[in-house]
């Protein structure tokens, strides 16, 4: 038997295996029969498919690639790569791809609906639309185009459109993959929490061991305040995989709330050992650090938490609010900054970044900050009592009293601002005080200039000055 029959045989063995669910076996097939002859291009195709089938998607890629090195214009093949890219976030390799696809053949409906995502994942939800709109040209019931362009439609806030479009991807097909779960996605951004329960375990009826959507389920259940039947989903995960660090990570979230700290540190301690950069562990850790009153601790779990170069806007905020209940003034201002060049919009990021400046002792600087949080809401009671506190600090009066005016408005019976108006009128009795000994020169200066001359002293004796008579 020659080295090509050999290979060709090894080929069809793949095949068979691969039809029987034998994927492991199947790859080492593939494998050995493009060692003996590496250049066909279709077998490293069959080589992708099977790696996808695996969830090898890294490897699938290059499988991909190298088939393409060798035929450009293999439609499929730019399919299966353009997919694979998505699915590893690399958006613009996938819209690249699809592009490409598009110029072979311009009527190849999956090389638009394929794109919606990617546009969308990259912010570009008006190229999304343009691509959904331009598969419905060649294909007017296409399950994944609602899908897709339903995660644009969420992605800009439109749940109610979104949910449309996931509609009719059920009325299409109705067991699509991770429709019931994104539907839940986004009843749960409009606070429909019962409904969105709903579609998740219909979700896991057709789909029960997704790891995804039980998660999910148990951070649903955790928000409607049932902590019991939350926790129960989440060791469901670590059944199915015990070193699942959201599952570990909530459950601790969950042991924290109930007052079991040292349970929950276990839990954090856990998730880090698996995923030294798992999002929020360290700050969780720190935070209970903190109310056990372990300062050194504390520091050290808040900086590892900052230091992280992917932190979302919300573990920020909580981030410079611890730093700053440890008095770590540069390291919260780090973490406030790092919030505002991500949402310039954050009002209590400014107020926050404000309060800082303001215990630095940069009052001006300060002061800047609170009027900015105020343009963004205006009727931000804690930024005006700031001011009026900083202006204070200025020796400022007249502002004080005029921004803790603004403030009372807002909360007439606040026990702060009430303690605020007696500083100011202490201050105001002081200020008179400290200017009183000015104002008596000035008005000793004033009355002299209305007495008469005080007579000299007399002149050595001697003849007295002759005067000259008044002329008639």
């Amino acid at each position: 038997m020659s080295d090509w029959q050999e290979a060709e045989q090894r080929v069809e063995k793949a095949h068979e295996l691969y039809e029987g669910g034998n994927w492991e076996a199947a790859l080492k097939e593939l494998r050995a029969a493009i060692e003996i002859n590496p250049n066909n291009s279709s077998w490293y195709f069959n080589l992708g498919l099977t790696l996808d089938m695996m969830e090898r998607y890294e490897e699938a890629l290059r499988a991909y690639t190298q088939a393409l090195r060798m035929d450009p214009h293999d439609a499929e093949v730019l399919h299966a790569a353009g997919v694979d890219a998505t699915r590893l976030g690399r958006y613009k390799c996938s819209i690249d791809l699809f592009k490409r696809l598009e110029r072979l053949d311009p009527t190849y409906e999956a090389c638009y609906c394929n794109r919606i995502f990617s546009h969308a994942e990259l912010g570009q939800h008006d190229q999304a639309e343009e691509m959904f709109y331009l598969a419905r040209q060649y294909r007017e019931k296409c399950p994944l185009c609602y899908y897709n362009m339903g995660h644009s439609l969420l992605a800009r806030g439109l749940a109610d459109r979104a949910l449309w479009c996931w509609q009719q991807v059920l009325d299409l097909e109705p067991d699509y993959p991770q429709v019931h779960a994104r539907i839940a996605e986004a009843l749960w951004t409009k606070g429909q929490h019962s409904e969105a329960r709903r579609h998740l375990l219909e979700e896991l009826r057709c789909d029960p061991g997704n790891i995804d959507t039980l998660l999910d389920l148990g951070q649903l259940l955790a928000e409607m305040d049932q902590p019991e039947a939350a926790a129960e989903k989440f060791r469901q995960v670590l059944d199915l995989d015990p070193n699942e660090c959201t599952a570990h990570f909530e459950l601790g979230v969950l042991e924290d709330t109930a007052g079991e700290h040292q349970l929950a540190l276990e839990r954090f301690r856990h998730v880090l050992r698996h995923d030294a950069q798992f999002p929020r562990a360290h700050l969780r850790i720190a935070q209970i650090h903190q109310r056990l009153k372990n300062r050194v601790e504390a520091l050290y779990h808040a900086n590892c938490e900052l230091s992280q170069p992917e932190l979302d806007t919300h573990t920020l905020f909580e981030l410079g609010t611890l730093l700053m209940d440890l008095n770590q003034l540069e390291s919260a201002r780090t973490a406030f900054a790092r919030l505002l060049e991500i949402d310039p919009q954050d009002a209590d990021a400014r107020h926050s970044m404000a309060v800082i400046l303001l215990m630095s002792g940069q009052i001006d600087e300060g002061i800047i900050q609170c009027k900015i949080a105020l343009r963004i809401l205006p009727k931000y009671m804690l930024a005006m009592s700031n001011l009026a506190l900083a202006y204070l600090e200025k020796r400022d009066i007249v502002r004080a009293r005029y921004w803790l005016r603004e403030a009372m408005s807002i909360a007439p019976d606040d026990h702060q601002l009430r303690k605020i108006r007696r500083r100011i009128a202490l201050e105001a009795a002081v200020g008179q005080l400290r200017h009183l000994p000015k104002k008596l020169l000035l008005r000793l200066q004033r009355g002299t200039k209305h007495k008469a001359p005080v007579a000299q002293p007399a002149a050595a004796a001697g003849p007295a000055p002759t005067v000259a008579p008044p002329s008639k």
